[in-house]
């Protein structure tokens, strides 16, 4: 069963659905449903009631509709008893689940309290979609990382773990700090999008997460989970080539929908990110490196317009392919790409309807110059550490041990030093099975399938 459990910040007709209502007494908030779900499929409706004055409210009730149909209650809700603080927010369950048959829906939750005297904030309404043919969803968070204030998590700590989740797509901004020079369209991006405050995060482009982080708001790891239970009608493809000669990389973005997604601008775009990347960051430890680092905007800061059209033909795929000379501050080694599709509706909002992640191919060069017979992996099964010889090689690669779905469960940048092992201490968190060891170098890439046991 798909569960969305946190809040909305917004309600662009037909956009993700993001609600914050504001006022001086009890009112909802942080209902998170995705602006396409599967159909059919049960949903537990979840919000956060508040009071915001000094009157108690011992007593409420959160109700919900589909489609204008029955009521469903949830009471006896205290919100104002003995250890309820004035500001707090109650997170509150309705037993009761939605399902929805497959398209066009608005759902109608709202609070209700006998001395609430403000009824402007009581109700939200989120228009969706439920679909029966979908993708796979992959939520899109841009973060600005390059400051850091006294009540946020550890420097990126939060970031860091979103972003090996296949699920989640993570970019990190840096507009004001000693890494902004490499990306000039990341500041314009910044401008045209603007993000109040830092740490601040962009959750599918539309959605500002206009909140601090304390004791009451744990980050986004649960925004990230809520709409990642949603579905898409966009399949999104990647497909890269990196010549380490020229820098040159070559970029295709292929969409292809299941869903006549309708009205608006439909824009691609592909972001070019860098893994391990020395840097300053306050309130963090000397030597702090970076992951996700923004470092082009391939469909420069408002994305490709045009291949898509406005109204899209169910099964038609369209592409467009992206070239971008690689700057000189950037390793090829650790290039991330992230494509995305975005919905343009104006006015009314900009939500991303779906991203896809990989690394980025390197070719152009020979890519028989590191023989198979080369490259020496053992222990193979393996425990915890695995030794790496490529024979002849010297200097710095790059290490990735992928899961068979594609994941990136380990990335570093390694030294190779001729027929002397170098040594991949994996620990003891990476679970049993096969997995795919990659070692990328100027030279050429090479695989090796690996087993690991308990």
């Amino acid at each position: 069963m798909r569960t969305n459990l946190t809040r909305l910040w917004a309600i662009p007709a037909l956009a993700l659905s993001t609600i914050t209502a504001d006022a001086q007494n009890a009112y909802i908030s942080n209902l998170s449903l995705g602006r396409f779900i599967e159909a059919n499929d049960p949903v537990t409706i979840t919000v956060r009631a508040r009071n915001v004055s000094s009157t108690p409210y011992f007593s409420c009730s959160v109700s919900w509709n589909l489609d204008g149909g029955a009521a469903n209650n949830m009471t006896n809700i205290n919100i104002g008893g003995p250890g309820i603080v004035q500001n707090n927010y109650i997170e509150v369950t309705n037993p009761a689940t939605m399902s929805a048959p497959e398209g066009p829906h608005v759902l109608r939750v709202w609070i209700n309290t006998t001395v609430d005297t403000d009824h402007s904030n009581d109700t939200l309404v989120i228009p969706f979609v439920a679909l029966e043919n979908f993708a796979p969803k992959v939520v899109l968070l841009e973060a600005r990382t390059e400051t850091w204030c006294p009540q946020c998590p550890p420097s990126n700590d939060e970031t860091n773990d979103l972003m090996v989740v296949p699920e989640y797509a993570v970019a990190k901004f840096h507009t004001s700090d000693a890494l902004s020079s490499v990306c000039p369209v990341c500041a314009q991006y910044d401008n045209e999008y603007g993000i109040n405050y830092t740490p601040a995060g962009l959750i599918e482009l539309g959605d500002y997460s206009a909140y601090e982080i304390n004791s009451q708001w744990p980050g986004w790891g649960t925004d990230m989970a809520a709409r990642a239970q949603g579905v898409s009608p966009l399949q999104l493809e990647l497909n890269s080539s990196l010549n380490w000669t020229t820098r040159v990389l070559t970029v295709t973005l292929e969409a292809t929908f299941t869903y006549a997604v309708t009205g608006g601008e439909l824009k691609m775009n592909v972001y070019a990110l860098e893994n391990l990347v020395p840097g300053p960051q306050e309130n963090a430890s000397s030597g702090y490196i970076h992951n996700r680092v923004m470092r082009g905007m391939l469909g420069d800061f408002y994305g490709t317009s045009g291949v898509i059209p406005s109204t899209p033909v169910v099964g038609t795929t369209y592409s467009h392919t992206y070239t971008w000379t690689v700057p000189n501050e950037v390793k090829l080694a650790d290039l991330k790409l992230i494509g995305l599709v975005s919905h343009d509706l104006g006015a009314q909002g900009r939500t991303c309807i779906n991203a896809v992640k990989s690394g980025a191919s390197p070719v152009g060069i020979d890519e028989d110059a590191i023989a198979a017979d080369r490259l020496v992996v053992y222990p193979n099964p393996f425990d915890q550490e695995l030794a790496v010889i490529i024979t002849g090689l010297n200097g710095k690669a790059r290490t990735e041990l992928v899961a068979m779905d594609g994941r990136l469960m380990d990335g570093r940048t390694v030294v190779l030093n001729g027929s002397s092992p170098t040594r991949l201490d994996l620990g003891a968190d990476i679970a049993p099975g096969a997995y795919v060891l990659r070692v990328i170098t100027e030279q050429g890439t090479i695989e090796r399938t690996v087993l690991k046991v308990d």
